[in-house]
């Protein structure tokens, strides 16, 4: 039987070096934009992801990395198939370019130029914000090239994170209708509608699996990531994740 993952990447195949035990074996799995180690992979996810690989598994990463980021993972079985980027407003074919299906889908569903135009008001009315109360955080729209996904705020480390984000989302004048909002660490996406990972899942998986024959696995840490999960036969998760921390045992 054909068996497909959609799988997150952080946090699921790999992490940060703090994230670890002291004396966990690791292997570098990402670098940084310097070429430097970024995140790292433990023999216990190595040994997971081998599972699925060598059971011919489609594996395709469901991630808030761009492709550009994304191709600084130094794991070849997570890079061999689809991919799904930024947040789920772009599927990359397993050859490298972009799905023109895809963004068909898209144009035909979304008014893209609006959202473009409302995407970059917003932006500028969040910088204003950031600077009016000289909070340490930029903001910027992340875009895979003409297509713009979403508005990221970034904060700088050491402060109080969640000040600058409720300062920005209690701004009376910000138009966040259909806006979802999406909190990792020191940064906050606003994503607008057609940039959901459930939307690209959905997506895929009937492209992929158009008579339900596969068998459909998911694996993700966030709460974020369950709207996609939930789209697929089994859902997996980290011991140590939000969603474990979160359920009632």
């Amino acid at each position: 039987m054909e068996m497909i993952l959609f799988t997150d990447i952080d946090d699921c195949f790999m992490a940060t070096r703090r994230k670890f035990a002291d004396n966990t074996p690791l292997t570098v799995a990402s670098l940084d934009i310097h070429g430097e180690p970024r995140s790292y992979i433990s023999d216990k996810q190595q040994a997971l992801l081998d599972i699925f690989s060598k059971s011919g598994a489609r594996i395709i990463p469901v991630t808030g990395r761009s492709h550009r980021t994304l191709q600084r993972i130094q794991v070849d079985a997570l890079l061999n198939s689809w991919k799904i980027v930024s947040h789920g407003a772009l599927i990359i074919e397993p050859n490298g370019e972009k799905s023109q299906e895809w963004l068909d889908y898209l144009n035909h569903e979304f008014p893209l130029s609006s959202w473009s135009k409302k995407l970059a008001i917003l932006n500028h009315q969040i910088s204003d914000v950031l600077d009016s109360q000289q909070h340490q955080a930029k903001c910027h729209i992340v875009s895979e090239d003409d297509l713009d996904c979403y508005v990221c705020i970034k904060c700088s480390e050491d402060i109080d994170y969640q000040q600058v984000f409720d300062s920005v989302l209690s701004a009376s004048y910000l138009d966040l209708d259909e806006i979802k909002i999406h909190i990792n660490g020191r940064n906050m996406a606003l994503l607008p509608p057609y940039t959901q990972k459930q939307l690209a899942v959905e997506f895929l998986n009937h492209r992929l699996n158009k008579d339900d024959q596969a068998l459909t696995l998911s694996m993700g840490d966030s709460l974020s990531d369950i709207p996609f999960m939930k789209h697929t036969d089994f859902l997996f998760i980290p011991a140590k994740s939000q969603i474990s921390e979160t359920l009632s045992w």
